[in-house]
């Protein structure tokens, strides 16, 4: 993902504070709209312990996102297990 397209720290927590809700089966997502596409993937150490799975499941939400109208979003992850299908139908 081109770091143009990444949510900054200050990003992700205003979109947690001011942002809506929507949950799938293993994902949950908050965003607000925004002037272009930005995106934060987050994975707990209490989904994944190692940081190679985590990052593993950061690198399969990225690939498996659909082109997203111009909207901030930050999903995260809540089980190890994903259906890159529900994340498509999600977004």
């Amino acid at each position: 993902l081109p770091k143009r397209s990444r949510l900054t720290t200050a990003d992700v927590r205003q979109v947690i504070k001011a942002g809506r809700s929507v949950r799938g089966m293993g994902i949950s997502l908050k965003y607000e709209p925004a002037k272009s596409v930005q995106v934060a993937v987050v994975v707990s150490k209490r989904v994944a312990k190692r940081a190679i799975e985590r990052n593993r499941l950061r690198r399969l939400v990225y690939r498996s996102l659909p082109s997203l109208p111009q909207v901030r979003v930050v999903l995260f992850v809540q089980s190890a297990k994903i259906d890159t299908d529900a994340i498509r139908n999600l977004c």
